[in-house]
């Protein structure tokens, strides 16, 4: 069996500010290293065998963290990496419900048919990182696997191993920084999920930022 635990980046600057992050390197805050230590304690005892993670700060810091206790390779994978937000990028949530109405509509109410202006829809977030997972998975088949990611990436993460089209998206729930989840691989790499959005370790140190 392959085990794979996916969680999302602690707390940063974005989710703090409330500003759409996206593709944006913004730097986590000191709630956020709270929170990785937290989930490097929850983590401390897991097998873990390798650890990947997504180019952007917040999330390779969290890794890093993550890797505390571990020691080991931390592979950076941009396929991971959160949605291309495109104009929305750095732009306050608020103001991005009064520049772009429709987008946030769908972005709220049917994810599915969401497309960042100048940046990806989310269909091509959910192809992008199904097939990341499926190569991470048979690159390291046996193996217990810590995957860091975002808050969109890991909505259609966990959508993929739920065996749910893009269609359903809406679906998944949306867990805080530092949740994690985990799911299981079969001889045939067919993923079953084990368990969603654990937060049991952050105590008072949860957000429920609803931000990329």
């Amino acid at each position: 069996m392959t085990k794979m635990m996916i969680v999302r980046h602690c707390q940063a600057q974005g989710n703090l500010e409330r500003f759409f992050q996206g593709r944006i390197d913004t730097d986590i805050t000191p709630l956020g290293a709270k929170q990785i230590e937290q989930t490097a304690l929850l983590l401390k005892d897991e097998p873990i065998d390798i650890i990947y993670c997504s180019s952007k700060k917040r999330a390779r810091k969290t890794a890093e963290g993550i890797n505390k206790y571990h020691n080991k390779e931390i592979v950076t994978d941009d396929g991971i990496v959160e949605i291309n937000a495109g104009k929305w990028e750095g732009v306050p949530l608020l103001q991005v419900e009064e520049m772009y109405p429709e987008q946030f509509y769908n972005w709220k109410n049917d994810p599915a048919a969401f497309h960042a202006p100048e940046g990806e829809s989310m269909s091509e977030v959910y192809d992008r990182v199904s097939k990341a997972i499926m190569n991470i998975v048979r690159n390291n088949v046996g193996k217990t696997i810590c995957v860091v990611s975002h808050g969109c990436a890991i909505m259609n993460i966990m959508c993929f191993l739920h065996g749910l089209p893009v269609e359903r998206i809406k679906e998944i729930k949306l867990g805080p920084n530092m949740s994690v989840s985990t799911a299981a691989f079969d001889e045939e790499l067919h993923p079953s999920v084990l368990s969603e959005n654990y937060i049991g370790h952050l105590g008072g140190l949860s957000t429920k930022e609803p931000l990329a």
